[in-house]
């Protein structure tokens, strides 16, 4: 069943609500990277479902953030068609890579 995807967004203009995402994207067939880059307000795209606050960053705050994402191994590869290429393993997606990151950056004190 599809699930909807999950991404970080850091505002930096309160005026125009755009700022800059973190995400992976990608899939459990090929595997996925990483990527962050400016974007308008999510609530700008089409497929746009909902936005969370999950706290503050402060000023100067782009290198600790983009670095405790690049620490977060992105999804790899985890299917062959249709065969489970590490069934011992947990399915990973952006959601899973999402959640670990928001962790991760509580836990550093980056978002609080």
């Amino acid at each position: 069943m599809p699930r909807d995807h999950h991404a970080l967004f850091v505002e930096t203009d309160p005026a125009t609500g755009s700022g800059q995402i973190y995400q992976v994207t990608g899939n459990i067939q090929n595997g996925m990277v990483f990527e962050d880059k400016p974007s308008e307000a999510p609530e700008q795209d089409p497929t746009f479902h909902e936005k969370r606050p999950l706290g503050t960053v402060q000023g100067g705050y782009e290198k600790a953030f983009r670095d405790v994402c690049l620490g977060i191994e992105v999804p790899k590869k985890q299917f062959d068609g249709a065969r489970r290429l590490y069934p011992q393993e947990p399915i990973r997606r952006c959601q899973e890579w999402t959640a670990e990151v928001i962790q991760a950056l509580v836990s550093g004190g980056i978002v609080s």
